[in-house]
């Protein structure tokens, strides 16, 4: 009998396992978990500008699978809900607030940092706020960083996605 397969297998659920927990923050202490999007969902997105939830909050109805971001005016004219896929543990979190003026806005991102990320691919909403002078009176088109761009209809506070 070899020990090849036999460390083979257990070198992938060592991986696995060091995968399921959370990272070490590198002071001695266990990290949080931090929560999938099904724990999420069912959380309420605090309405403040620059406030951020992994997960999708369930006003904001279902992704579709092939979403890349998406956005939502919400019930404050003054502030958007803007929503990106990607690792639990590195969520892409826009900058607050939007550039723009009139019907028309920018949504940007910082600098990714370098660290370990999960592999994971969970939605993270966060809220922004728009620029002076931006009309709740008009449809509102939004270009969310290098995802892509939507048209929020003017009343509506239904998600709209970037697809494709």
């Amino acid at each position: 009998m070899t020990l090849g397969p036999a460390l083979s297998g257990l070198a992938a659920l060592l991986l696995l396992a060091g995968c399921a927990g959370g990272v070490d923050p590198g002071d001695g202490t266990a990290a949080t978990a931090t929560p999938t999007a099904s724990e999420s969902d069912t959380a309420t997105l605090d309405l403040t500008a620059g406030s951020s939830m992994i997960g999708l909050p369930a006003e904001l109805g279902t992704a579709p699978t092939d979403s890349a971001a998406g956005a939502a005016r919400i019930a404050d004219d003054g502030l958007i809900a803007i929503v990106t896929f990607g690792s639990s543990t590195c969520p892409q979190v826009p900058d607050s607030p939007a550039t723009g003026t009139d019907s028309a806005v920018t949504v940007t991102f910082p600098t990714p940092t370098d660290g370990p990320c999960t592999l994971d691919y969970v939605p993270a909403t966060t809220v922004i706020a728009l620029p002076d002078g931006v009309r709740a009176d008009s449809d509102l088109s939004v270009t969310i960083g290098d995802f892509g761009a939507v048209t929020l209809p003017v009343g509506s506070t239904e998600a709209v996605w970037v697809t494709g």
